[in-house]
C-alpha cells in the first residue's frame, strides 16, 4: 500500500499570531484509507485540510501529497494537482446557485483532462448523472438549480462533484453536518463504497465523535498537534 499523504514536522501560524496554530511531528495516510479526523471547532482541521490540498502552504515543515512535496510546486502545479488528484467537499459546498446539480458536478471535469481519462469510455453526463442518481437525487432534481434544492440536496451534489473522475484523495470538511442520522449514516457508507472501488483515500473531518466508529482509523487532531492550545479565530 503506497502513501497518499505524509506530512513531516508540519508547523503553521497565521500572520502576526504568536504561537502556531499546527505543530504536527508525522501524519501518514495510506492510498485506499478511510480515515475520520475529529477535533474541536477552532482547533485547526480545516486550515490542516487546506495544507494538504495546497491551498495554503506552510513555511516549515514538509507536506507530501501523491509523492509531490507540495513547497517545492508552484501555486499552478498545486492547482493542477488539486483538480486532477483531490476531491474536495466543502463545509459551504461551494456550489454555483444557479447552475443545476447537474451542470455542477460536470463543471469538475472541465478543469482536469486527466478526471476525464479516467472516465474511460463513459462520457461526463453519464458519470454525473450515475453518481447523483446513488447519491439519492432524482432526473428532476438533477436539472433544478441548486439553490433550489435542500441543504441536504446540495451537499449531496458537493460530493458527487469531488469524486468524479476517481480522484485519488477526498477532503470532506464536516460534509453531514446537515443530514439526520439516518441520511448522514447511508451518505458515508456510499462515500465509502465509492472510495473503496476507486482505491481513493478519504480523509474525513468532524467534531461529531458518535462518526468514529463508522471509521476504520480515527485520528484526535489534539493528540497529533503538538501546539499550544489556542483559538483558530476566524480561520476555521
Amino acid at each position: 500500500m503506497s502513501t497518499c499523504v505524509e506530512l513531516n514536522q508540519l508547523r503553521f501560524s497565521w500572520p502576526g499570531a504568536q504561537s502556531p496554530l499546527l505543530s504536527i511531528p508525522n501524519l501518514s495516510l495510506q492510498r485506499g484509507e478511510r480515515v475520520l479526523l475529529r477535533g474541536a471547532s477552532g482547533s485547526g482541521k480545516s486550515t490542516l485540510l487546506s495544507l494538504i490540498a495546497g491551498i495554503h502552504t506552510t513555511g516549515k515543515g514538509q507536506v507530501q501529497v501523491l509523492g509531490h512535496d507540495l513547497a517545492c510546486l508552484t501555486q499552478r502545479q498545486r492547482d493542477r494537482l488539486r483538480a486532477n488528484d483531490i476531491g474536495y467537499i466543502f463545509q459551504q459546498f461551494n456550489l454555483l446557485p444557479y447552475l443545476s446539480a447537474h451542470a455542477n458536478v460536470v463543471l469538475a471535469s472541465q478543469f482536469s483532462p486527466a478526471r476525464r481519462q479516467r472516465l474511460g469510455q463513459q462520457s461526463v453526463d453519464l458519470a454525473a448523472q450515475a453518481l447523483l442518481e446513488r447519491l439519492g437525487l432524482s432526473a428532476r432534481q438533477q436539472q433544478q438549480p441548486a439553490h433550489q434544492l435542500s441543504v441536504g440536496q446540495q451537499q449531496r451534489v458537493a460530493a458527487a462533484r469531488a469524486l468524479l473522475g476517481s480522484p485519488a484523495l477526498i477532503i470532506a470538511d464536516e460534509p453531514t453536518s446537515a443530514l439526520d442520522q439516518e441520511h448522514r449514516d447511508g451518505f458515508i457508507q456510499l462515500l465509502f463504497e465509492v472510495c473503496e472501488q476507486q482505491n481513493t483515500t478519504l480523509l474525513f473531518v468532524t467534531h461529531d465523535a458518535t462518526l468514529a466508529p463508522l471509521f476504520p482509523r480515527t485520528l484526535e487532531l489534539s493528540a497529533i498537534n503538538h501546539a499550544p492550545s489556542s483559538s483558530e479565530g476566524q480561520h476555521v
